[in-house]
């Protein structure tokens, strides 16, 4: 981000990413793990033992009114953080015109 430029090949593997984040003294987080094509199970699996630090957990995947984190997405990735000890994390980011009720 800082370069201008986004990492390619090798570089831009979730182990690599991980280790880039650490060595710039920062925290990584898997960013709304319920929202993907792999299982949140699956994901966070994975992603813990490349040494990733927390999951956002909080997150508004039906996009309610007013926002409120999904029940069902969040019991699930909050059982899953706490198995592989991942701190907890809140999004109310919003990426688009369809998803401003999020602010």
């Amino acid at each position: 981000y800082l370069t201008g430029t986004a990492p390619t090949g090798n570089d831009a593997e979730a182990g690599a990413v991980i280790d880039a984040i650490h060595q710039a003294g920062g925290l990584a987080v898997l960013a709304h793990p319920a929202r993907y094509r792999k299982s949140a199970d699956e994901l966070i699996t994975a992603i813990a033992n490349l040494g990733i630090d927390g999951v956002e957990t909080y997150y508004a995947y039906t996009n309610p009114e007013p926002w409120q984190p999904s029940p069902k997405q969040t019991k699930l990735v909050l059982q899953l953080s706490a198995t592989y000890n991942l701190f907890n994390t809140c999004g109310t980011d919003t990426h688009g015109l369809s998803l401003l009720k999020r602010i």
